[in-house]
């Protein structure tokens, strides 16, 4: 029997729940080819806010680690974002072929198209308060 107090309970909870990823998610479309084959032009990534009430839940639970890919305010880029993957730990030295980052605060934050990103290869390591947020899901554009 569905009554007024179970009625105004799921309201409140999907109010709750729309409150939460409207202040939780962000979406950000790919527009350079630095993650491919991960991410394309044009794709779209979902991510969570690490400064959100979701954000703040999900770092409890396991966010960041090494293998995420992170949405990055780039400290070497005055006002871009940057989608880059989360490769070392702060304090963790990165090193794999020819390409290394010596241990320090911070994170190490690489293009999954080497040769086509700009990155802590280049710029150093990131720091924990530019990663803006995590992705969570990909969407493409509509032709693929």
């Amino acid at each position: 029997m569905v009554t007024r107090e179970r009625t105004l309970a799921a309201l409140i909870g999907a109010a709750t729940v729309l409150v939460l990823a409207a202040t939780s998610l962000e979406r950000h479309v790919v527009r350079g080819e630095s993650m491919k084959p991960t991410l394309l032009p044009r794709d779209t990534a979902i991510s969570v806010k690490v400064r959100s009430p979701l954000g703040a839940a999900m770092r409890l639970a396991r966010h960041p680690r090494p293998g995420d890919i992170a949405i990055i305010e780039l400290p070497w880029e005055h006002d871009l974002i940057g989608i880059k993957r989360l490769v070392a730990r702060p304090g963790d030295a990165w090193e794999d072929g020819s390409d290394s980052v010596r241990t320090g605060p911070g994170w190490v934050a690489v293009g999954d198209e080497r040769t086509l990103s700009t990155d802590s290869r280049h710029h150093g390591r990131v720091p924990a308060g530019a990663i803006r947020g995590v992705m969570l899901a990909k969407v493409g554009p509509p032709e693929r």
